[in-house]
């Protein structure tokens, strides 16, 4: 297992079985981080779907070369960051990107894991795959089918999981598709808040509705299905399990985001960041966003009053895939 010094903690990670130790107290209480759990990295900015609600900046530029990545990912790994998470636009369509992954396990100590909205993991890409990722994260969409998506990763037996953003109308099924896709082998999803303007945040009582049936279903999927929720939903889920249970989401600590245009900001959805010429750079750039705390100005953001969100009457609901 590697180890990567927390503010007060050891954090050992193995990037085979995905299996995360804290170890708190003793001389771990002097312990100071100095490099992020994880990076997200946006590959490419280009996509094979035009979604209404996708928060990436359409005009940010997609820098990346093949050479430039596998560099990356070795200076990461030397840095002591544990997993590198690549994103997009669609990172699949990024030039030889069964290779690119295939490269980065071999020649680095990182976990490589992607997410994907899926059309294009054919069976050849899945067993290019296979053995040289930590995990991939499906995006469920209402106007592709996933299933088909979930059968073959079954079958290939790689590791995966969903990202699924709960919106009003999604709530309502919640519960159907967990039980769905349990049985068909999924064994990882994870509930993503929405972040931006609009009618797709929940209600106040649509809140407390989540929270109380988290509590249900992560008993019920107990040992069989790991049910996961962002760090942006924070504290307004009161009851439901958390591993970090915080007020503060921890971005620009735990994890910080490289654009395709070569920025580094505290998530992926805060605005500006700060240009990265140098891979060196990093680690300086890392202690300005750390200790700054940024908020991402969007609501749902959950460094910000209230989260940005405005109560009261929800306004009418844009015209999305998930509100079709």
């Amino acid at each position: 297992m590697r180890s990567l010094e927390l503010d007060g903690a050891l954090l050992r990670f193995d990037r085979e079985t995905g299996t995360n130790q804290l170890v708190r107290g003793g001389p771990f209480e002097r312990c100071v981080q100095r490099a992020p759990r994880v990076v997200q990295m946006a590959l490419t900015n280009q996509c094979n779907k035009t979604c209404g609600f996708c928060y990436r900046p359409l005009d940010a530029a997609s820098g990346w070369t093949f050479a430039d990545v596998l560099a990356f990912g070795r200076y990461l790994s030397d840095w002591g960051v544990l997993e590198l998470a690549l994103g997009g636009g669609e990172p699949t369509v990024f030039p030889q990107f069964g290779d690119l992954v295939r490269q980065l396990w071999c020649e680095t100590a990182l976990a490589i894991n992607f997410t994907t909205n899926g059309k294009r993991l054919t069976p050849a890409l899945i067993d290019q795959l296979r053995g040289h990722v930590g995990q991939i994260q499906v995006s469920v969409y209402d106007d592709e089918d996933v299933d088909a998506v979930i059968d073959r990763l079954v079958a290939h037996g790689i590791r995966f999981g969903l990202n699924y953003l709960v919106t009003p109308r999604r709530l309502a099924t919640l519960d159907a598709d967990l039980l769905a896709w349990s049985a068909r082998g999924v064994r990882d999803v994870l509930l993503l808040s929405y972040k931006g303007d609009g009618g797709l945040h929940l209600s106040a009582a649509e809140l407390r509705d989540l929270d109380a049936r988290i509590v249900q279903l992560h008993a019920h999927f107990a040992g069989r299905l790991q049910l996961k929720v962002d760090v942006c939903w924070s504290t307004r889920l009161t009851h439901a399990p958390q591993l970090f249970f915080d007020s503060d989401c921890r971005a620009g600590s735990l994890f910080l985001s490289v654009t395709s245009d070569r920025r580094v900001l505290s998530c992926s959805f805060a605005d500006g960041g700060v240009p990265l010429s140098r891979f060196d750079e990093l680690p300086a750039i890392y202690l300005q966003l750390k200790h700054a705390r940024q908020a991402a100005q969007v609501a749902g953001c959950a460094r910000l009053p209230a989260f940005g969100i405005r109560r009261g009457r929800r306004p009418a609901l844009p015209v999305y895939p998930e509100a079709r």
